[in-house]
C-alpha cells in the first residue's frame, strides 16, 4: 500500500518508560539494548550471575546482524567469524557432496553472516547494554534473582528473594522453562523432539598441535549426515560443526535419535559426558577426521530437544514475552538466536518516539504480538520441518520468482522471506492502517 503523507498523522506523545526484563540471555539483553536506544530506563533481572550463556556456536544470518548493527553494537567485541562457506560431507569418508560460496552473502543481503561463540555474543550484548557508552540511558543488570510471580496489570515482579519490582512494561525473555509464560496463562503443548544433540568444542590450537584435519577451522559451517545412509542409518544423525571466537575455537552440534540417549530433561545440561557416549552406534561409522575432533574436544553437555506447539498468546495486559519464551524452535534453521533478536528490534521500534505507544503499554504489546507472532511461528515450524527433511533448510541464496512461486506453493520458508523482510516498513504500514481506519495509533513519520 502506499504510505500516506505524514501530516496525515496526529503527532507522537513519547513517554518514558521503566522496563523491567526477566532473563539475561541473549534475547533479553537484545531487547535492553532495542528499549534503551528507544529511550527507556531498563533494568534486566537474571537468576544466574552475568555468565549465563552455554558454551557454543551459533549462527547469525542477515536478519539478525542488521539490528546490532542498527544499534550500534560493538561486534568485533564479539569476536565473530564471517561465515564464507556452506560443506555437506559424506558421514562415514567425509567426501565433500556439495558446498555453497557466501562470498556474495553480504551483497545480497545487506549485511554479513556471523558466527559467534555464544559467550562472546552475550559479553557483547551485555557490554552494549550496560556500558556508558552508546545512546540511552545504560541498563542494570540485577543477578541472583529468580522470578515467582508477576502482576501483569500492576506490572509487578516478585522474586523468590522476596524482593518486588514494579515497571511499565514487563518483558519475559526467561526461555523455554519461562515463569512469566506461565503467569500470562500460556500452558506449552509439547512433546519430546525425536532427536537429540551434543554440544562441545575445541581449540584450534589443539587442532593443529594434534596434526587433525586443517579445514575444520576455517571459517566454513560443515555438515555430516542428516540423510539417510548405510546400514540403515537414520536422518538424525548429524553433525554441524563451525569456528568461533575469532576462529580459535570450533565448536559442533552433534545429533542423533532421541531413543540413543537417556536424557529427559528439556533444554541445556551442564553436566559434561564422556565421548563414548556421542560416538556411539552409528556416530561409531564416522569419517574419522570429524570422529577425532569430536574426541579431543572438551565441554561436552547435552541438549535435551523438545517441539512446542505455537502459543495462543504471547502478551496480558503489561507484560510480554520473547525468544525461546515466546517461540521455542528446534536449532534446525539456526534462527533461535536471530528470532528473539527480531522481537528485540520491535519492541524498540514500537516503543520509540515515532509512534505512541508509551501512552498505552498495553496496546503496544499486543500491536508487538500482531507484529511477531506469524513471522515467527512460520521459522519455529519450518525447525521442525527441517529436522525431518535437510531440505527444508532455508539456506544462503537469493531465489529467482520461479524458485519462491514452488517454495510458496509448499510453504517453505526461504532465504528471500527471511533476510528481505524489512521490520521498520512493517510496522509503519500495521500502525498506518490501524490509524486510516479508526485506531488509535499516531504516526507522526514514516521514512
Amino acid at each position: 500500500m502506499d504510505s500516506p503523507h505524514p501530516s496525515s498523522f496526529p503527532p507522537s506523545t513519547f513517554k518514558q518508560l521503566k522496563v523491567a526484563i526477566v532473563g539475561g540471555g541473549i534475547g533479553g539483553l537484545s531487547a535492553a539494548i532495542a528499549l534503551r536506544r528507544a529511550g527507556h530506563v531498563v533494568e534486566i533481572f537474571e537468576r544466574r550471575t552475568s555468565d549465563v550463556e552455554v558454551s557454543s556456536f551459533l549462527a547469525c544470518a542477515a536478519n539478525g546482524s542488521q539490528w546490532l548493527r542498527e544499534w550500534e553494537v560493538n561486534i568485533s567485541m564479539m569476536k565473530p567469524v564471517i561465515h564464507q562457506k556452506f560443506v555437506g560431507r559424506d558421514w562415514e569418508t567425509g567426501q565433500i557432496l556439495k558446498q555453497f560460496d557466501l562470498g556474495d552473502y553480504e551483497a545480497a543481503w545487506g549485511s554479513v553472516h556471523y558466527m559467534f561463540h555464544r559467550k562472546d555474543l552475550h559479553k557483547g550484548l551485555l557490554h552494549a547494554a550496560t556500558s556508558e557508552e552508546g545512546k540511552g540511558t545504560p541498563c542494570k543488570f540485577v543477578v541472583n534473582h529468580t522470578c515467582e510471580s508477576v502482576d501483569y496489570e500492576a506490572g509487578a515482579i516478585t522474586f523468590t528473594n522476596g524482593r518486588t519490582v514494579t515497571a511499565d512494561l514487563v518483558v519475559g525473555a526467561d526461555g523455554i522453562r519461562s515463569v512469566v509464560r506461565e503467569q500470562i496463562g500460556i500452558t506449552p503443548d509439547v512433546r519430546a523432539a525425536a532427536q537429540t544433540c551434543y554440544r562441545g568444542y575445541i581449540r584450534t590450537e589443539e587442532i593443529k598441535r594434534l596434526g587433525l584435519a586443517g579445514h575444520t577451522y576455517e571459517p566454513v559451517v560443515q555438515v555430516w549426515g542428516g540423510t539417510e545412509g548405510k546400514n540403515g542409518r537414520s536422518n538424525y544423525y548429524k553433525i554441524v560443526m563451525g569456528p568461533c571466537s575469532g576462529g580459535d575455537v570450533v565448536a559442533f552440534f552433534c545429533f542423533m535419535p532421541s531413543e540413543s540417549t537417556n536424557h529427559h530433561k528439556e533444554g541445556f545440561e551442564f553436566k559434561e559426558v564422556p565421548v563414548e557416549e556421542i560416538l556411539q552406534g552409528n556416530c561409531g561409522e564416522l569419517d574419522p577426521e570429524c570422529a577425532n575432533v569430536i574426541k579431543h574436544s572438551v565441554d561436552r553437555m547435552p541438549w535435551r530437544l523438545y517441539v512446542h506447539q505455537p502459543y495462543e498468546h504471547w502478551h496480558k495486559d503489561k507484560a510480554c514475552i520473547l525468544g525461546d519464551a515466546a517461540h521455542p524452535m528446534l536449532p534446525h534453521q539456526a534462527q533461535g538466536a536471530c528470532q528473539a533478536i527480531e522481537d528485540a528490534a520491535a519492541l524498540g521500534i514500537i516503543f520509540s518516539d515515532k509512534y505512541s505507544f508509551t501512552g498505552d503499554v498495553e496496546a503496544g504489546v499486543s500491536f508487538y504480538e500482531k507484529i511477531r507472532k506469524n513471522r515467527a511461528t512460520r521459522v519455529q515450524q519450518s525447525s521442525i520441518r527441517a529436522g525431518e527433511n535437510i531440505s527444508e533448510r532455508i539456506g544462503f541464496a537469493r531465489l529467482s520468482p520461479h524458485e519462491m512461486a514452488l517454495a510458496a506453493a509448499t510453504g517453505k520458508v526461504t532465504a528471500n522471506e527471511i533476510n528481505l523482510y524489512k521490520m521498520h516498513d512493517h510496522i509503519a504500514a500495521e500502525v498506518a492502517a490501524s490509524f486510516l481506519s479508526g485506531g488509535d495509533m499516531s504516526l507522526p513519520d514514516i521514512d
